[in-house]
C-alpha cells in the first residue's frame, strides 16, 4: 500500500525538520499527509464545517493549508515548475523508461537539488544551554558552502545569528529554500486560523487570539527550528516591526515574489542593482561579491535579504503602502511587478510546454494543475483561495484518503493519490538506486 511506503520513506529520509509531527509534503512524490488526524477527527471536521465549531475547525484546517502551500509552491511558482521539470528529467532518465546512461547524471542531480532544499545539519549550530530571553539581536553573515568533494565552494550561504536579551548565541540558521517554504506556508497557516479566529463573537476572539499570539511566539522563538522562522524575523528586523501577524503577511508576498523569481531576470538584477546602497555597506566590500555572486547562482536566500532590504522603511505605516512600497524595492533591482509577472508566465509556460511530452502521467497532471493554479493567483497575493485551487487528496494519519477542498474545477480530480504517489515513488527509488552507485 502507498500510505505504508510513504511512511517509511519519511521514517528513512526526513524532507524538513524532525518537528514536522503534525503533517509532512514529500518533494519526491508530492505526498501530503496530514499524520496528527485520523478518520475520526477529519468526520468532526467535516461537522464542524457545517456547525462553525472552532476547536475541530482550528485543528484541521490551518495543518491543511500549510501543507497545501508546500504543495503550490512546488508547482504553481517558477520554482516548482522547474523542480517539478528536474524531477521529470531525472525519473524518465530511469533505463526501465527509455533512459540511457547518457541521462543517469540527471537523477543524482536531482537527488542533491532536493538535498540542497533543506541544508545539512553541520551548517546550523543551536546552543541549547542558553535560555532565549527575548527580545533577541540578530546578525547576518556570508559563508561559503563546501561541495560534494569536501573542498569549499565558492557558492555562498546566508547566515542569520541569533543572540538573546544578554548577548549570549543561541543558533546560527542558514537562509535555506526551505526556510523560504516554510515561511510561505506559515503566513497561510496563520492567515487561516485568525480567519477562524475572527469568526468567534467578541469574547471568544480576545481569548483565542492571546493564545494563539503566545503559540506563535513559542514557534518563532524557539532556536531548534530558526531555519524555519528566519524570514519573518529578518523581515521584522529590517522593517522593525513588533506585530508578527503583520511581518508574515509581508513575508508571504516576498517569498512568493522570490519562489516566482524568473532565471532571465538575474543579469538584469546583477546589471541594475546597486547592492551596496541597497544593504549600507562600502562599494566593493566582500559581502557585496559575495551577494552577487548569490544572485547569479539564483540564491533563493540572498534574493529574499536583497529584496527585504530594498523595501521602503515605511512600509507598513498604512496597508496602502504595502504594494507600491513593493513595488520601489523592485525598482532599486532594476524589475516591477509586472516585468517579474510576465518573465514568471514565459518561463512557466515554456516548462509546461515541455512537461506535456512527459513519459509519467503524474508529472503531466501536476504540470496542468500547476500552471492553472498559478494563473489563479494574483501575482502578489497576502493568501491563497484554496477552495478554487486545483489540489490532490491527502492521506490522514491511519492511512485513509480524503479531500479537503471540494472543487469541481479541480484538474487532479480524476487522479487519485496512489497513481500519483506509486508512479513517483518508483522514480525516487531509481534515483536513490543510481545515486548509491556514484562512487568515484
Amino acid at each position: 500500500m502507498s500510505f505504508e511506503k510513504i511512511q517509511d520513506t519519511f521514517k528513512s529520509y526526513k524532507r524538513l525538520l524532525e518537528a514536522d509531527t503534525l503533517g509532512s509534503f514529500d518533494f519526491f512524490t508530492y505526498t501530503i499527509c496530514l499524520d496528527s488526524i485520523d478518520r475520526q477527527a477529519f468526520d468532526d471536521y467535516i461537522e464542524a464545517r457545517r456547525s462553525k465549531d472552532y476547536l475541530h475547525l482550528s485543528r484541521i484546517a490551518p495543518l491543511a493549508i500549510h501543507e497545501f502551500t508546500h504543495f503550490i509552491d512546488s508547482t504553481s511558482t517558477v520554482w516548482g515548475m522547474n523542480h517539478l521539470q528536474k524531477m521529470n528529467e531525472a525519473y524518465s532518465s530511469d533505463d526501465t523508461r527509455g533512459g540511457t546512461e547518457h541521462d543517469f547524471y540527471k537523477a543524482k542531480s536531482f537527488l542533491e537539488h532536493v538535498r540542497s532544499l533543506r541544508l545539512p545539519g553541520y551548517y546550523t549550530l543551536v546552543d541549547c544551554n542558553k535560555t532565549p530571553v527575548q527580545p533577541w539581536k540578530y546578525s547576518i553573515t556570508m559563508g561559503k558552502q563546501f561541495g560534494l568533494d569536501g573542498k569549499v565552494s565558492h557558492n555562498p550561504i546566508l547566515f542569520s545569528n541569533f543572540e538573546n536579551a544578554h548577548g549570549e548565541f543561541l543558533a546560527r540558521s542558514p537562509v535555506s529554500t526551505v526556510s523560504l517554504l516554510e515561511a510561505s506556508a506559515m503566513s497561510n497557516e496563520m492567515v487561516a486560523r485568525l480567519i477562524l479566529i475572527n469568526e468567534l463573537d467578541s469574547d471568544a476572539q480576545i481569548v483565542e487570539k492571546q493564545l494563539y499570539i503566545k503559540e506563535a511566539l513559542s514557534y518563532i522563538y524557539n532556536q531548534d527550528i530558526t531555519e524555519y522562522s528566519v524570514c519573518v524575523h529578518i523581515l521584522a528586523n529590517i522593517l522593525l516591526c513588533e506585530d508578527l501577524f503583520v511581518a508574515f503577511q509581508v513575508c508571504s508576498i516576498i517569498t512568493r515574489l522570490v519562489l516566482n523569481f524568473p532565471a532571465s531576470l538575474i543579469q538584469r538584477v546583477l546589471d541594475c542593482a546597486k547592492i551596496h546602497n541597497i544593504l549600507n555597506i562600502p562599494e566593493g566590500h566582500e559581502f557585496e561579491t559575495r551577494m552577487q555572486l548569490g544572485i547569479k547562482n539564483h540564491n533563493l536566500g540572498v534574493l529574499y535579504y536583497l529584496i527585504c532590504n530594498a523595501l521602503p522603511k515605511d512600509l507598513l505605516e498604512d496597508k496602502s503602502k504595502l504594494i507600491p512600497g513593493i513595488e520601489k524595492a523592485l525598482n532599486k533591482l532594476g524589475l516591477s511587478l509586472e516585468i517579474m509577472s510576465n518573465a514568471a508566465t514565459e518561463e512557466i509556460d515554456k516548462i509546461s510546454q515541455e512537461l506535456d511530452d512527459s513519459k509519467l502521467t503524474a508529472i503531466n497532471a501536476l504540470s496542468h494543475a500547476g500552471v492553472d493554479n498559478f494563473k489563479k493567483i494574483p501575482f502578489a497575493s497576502t493568501n491563497l483561495d484554496f477552495s478554487k485551487l486545483s489540489l490532490p487528496s491527502v492521506y490522514l494519519g491511519d492511512g485513509e484518503e480524503v479531500t479537503i477542498f471540494r472543487n469541481e474545477e479541480n484538474l487532479l480530480n480524476t487522479i487519485g493519490i496512489e497513481v500519483i504517489f506509486n508512479e513517483l515513488y518508483n522514480g525516487q527509488k531509481w534515483v536513490e538506486r543510481f545515486s548509491e552507485a556514484c562512487t568515484a
